[in-house]
């Protein structure tokens, strides 16, 4: 496994630490990791949510400070106080939690990674910006757009931009293509590679084996914040590093079954939407869609053609601009209050912003949605006893980690966070109907085989699921029927379930 091993030598590493620990509170996150990176190799840094990749990433990019241990950079001990430290010294990241400014535009959040930002002239700025991204072979279309109106997947290459403006010697990428379809990855990796082969070391965070096996000169697991393996990456196969990352679980799949038979009527539709945002851009164009009792109904697309706009449009969310109808259970859908009541759960693509209020205890963001909030409360009143152990049942059957009700959501990995949110919408009572956007986004192995099982039960048991996915893996696991979103239309393939490489295409916009 792995592409051929580098001429970086190892023994003399770039970065280097012994015995990293630290704690959040009563958790403990990193206990005596060792880690190293030479130059000029991609080091692929693997395990469960909640394992401690994060917070070593974290560590490395002077995000956080160790509680223990030692860092030596360049063969010199160092200790970043800070993030802006850490750049200075050649460390750059790309955030799983995006660290952009939502309402600056694309140019001004690059212009923020800049050393010698001054007053900026905007056309110059927009041209210096367009001119690294083509550079950088990454695609971030107008410059000028605010980050607020940019989907998640926009967002990420944005990220991935800012990371590159001042070429640096050690990169640090959390799970970079989680929200990236197979035409973006492989654009990625050129890049990455050709980043390695200028001498830049390359740490990546992932939960996906075949980007291990396409890009890895070495790997390290952790589980439960400890060191469980490292070494080169020719010296691990799929199966291996699967065992070090999960221990001897082993992860179940409940089959599908056939579901033409489940099909029934007709529970959420859209007619005829269409939406235009504040620039005059068409976001949606013409979209009509229906999902049956029983059936999954995947949309697949590269981020960026609509998915956010539709799946809000049909959460119920009646935005300036948006014309057309949504219909759950034959009713018209006037708001998201609405389409809650009649019982439909939605799993947002960006959990921090639409689906956690980080600052609340877990228990407290269970409880955030209308009929959760009445059936806890009948009578008004609210029992945080209660409350918690019933929270602390939902965690465990979801498996975040830790399963501590009171723990702020602050204090949970990415992965252990789109868990909660998962925990929340997809155990609620009398559901409908599921929208789904890219709902196993920086889950493990186990984790999303689990969430693929409880998609499949969910509609086994007669709700109408739709999902948007970037994944063709995930989309090939799922679908009952496939649609293709593409600059804000919908494409209807010629078969229900067209094979791989037709799917892949019609997301890039080439016919079939």
């Amino acid at each position: 496994m792995g592409r051929p091993q580098s001429s970086a030598d190892v023994s003399a590493p770039l970065l280097e630490a012994t015995g990293l620990r630290k704690r959040f509170g009563p958790v403990t996150a990193l206990e005596g990791v060792d880690f190293a990176c030479a130059a000029g190799e991609v080091h692929a840094l693997l395990g469960e949510n909640g394992a401690g990749k994060s917070t070593l990433a974290s560590l490395i990019t002077g995000l956080v400070r160790p509680d223990g241990g030692e860092m030596r950079w360049r063969g010199e001990s160092a200790v970043w106080r800070s993030a802006g430290q850490a750049r200075g010294e050649g460390i750059s990241m790309v955030h799983q939690h995006f660290m952009l400014v939502p309402t600056l535009s694309i140019a001004e959040n690059v212009a923020l990674a800049r050393r010698d930002l001054g007053l900026l002239d905007r056309e110059r700025l927009h041209a210096e910006v367009r001119t690294l991204a083509a550079e950088r072979r990454v695609d971030i279309g107008d410059p000028s757009r605010r980050i607020e109106d940019l989907a998640v997947g926009e967002q990420q290459r944005v990220e991935i931009l800012k990371a590159l403006v001042v070429p640096p010697a050690l990169l640090v990428l959390d799970e970079p293509t989680a929200v990236l379809v197979p035409s973006e990855v492989r654009d990625l990796f050129s890049l990455l590679r050709s980043l390695v082969d200028g001498g830049t070391a390359i740490v990546i965070v992932t939960h996906k084996l075949a980007e291990v096996e396409a890009l890895a000169d070495r790997v390290t697991v952790l589980r439960r914040g400890r060191l469980v393996g490292t070494g080169p990456a020719s010296d691990f196969d799929a199966s291996a590093l699967a065992r070090l990352m999960v221990g001897e679980r082993t992860r179940t799949s409940v089959a599908g079954g056939d579901a033409a038979a489940r099909a029934g009527a007709v529970v959420l539709e859209a007619r005829g939407l269409s939406w235009t945002d504040r620039s005059g851009g068409r976001r949606l164009d013409d979209v009509s869609l229906a999902v049956r009792e029983g059936e999954i109904l995947v949309v697949a697309g590269v981020e960026g053609n609509g998915q956010s706009e539709l799946a809000a449009a049909l959460a119920g969310e009646r935005a300036e601009g948006l014309e057309g109808e949504v219909k759950l259970c034959g009713r018209s859908i006037a708001s998201p209050a609405e389409a809650r009541a009649a019982g439909l759960a939605v799993v947002p693509a960006d959990r921090r912003r639409d689906g956690l209020v980080s600052e609340l205890a877990l228990w407290e963001n269970l409880l955030l949605a209308r009929d959760r909030i009445e059936s806890a409360a009948p009578r008004g009143w609210l029992r945080p006893s209660e409350q918690r152990a019933s929270a602390r049942a939902s965690l465990e059957e979801f498996h975040v980690r830790p399963a501590d009700p009171d723990l702020p959501a602050a204090a949970l990995s990415g992965g252990n966070q789109q868990r909660l949110v998962l925990a929340r919408e997809l155990s609620r009572e009398g559901l409908r109907a599921v929208v789904a956007a890219t709902p196993t986004r920086g889950l493990d192995l186990v984790a999303t085989e689990g969430v693929h099982d409880r998609i499949r039960g969910l509609a086994r048991g007669g709700a109408a699921v739709l999902v948007f996915s970037t994944d063709l893996d995930e989309v090939e696991a799922l679908a009952d029927r496939i649609l293709v979103l593409f600059r804000g239309r919908i494409v209807v393939p010629e078969a229900a379930r067209p094979e791989r490489a037709v799917v892949g295409r019609l997301m890039a916009g080439v016919a079939a």
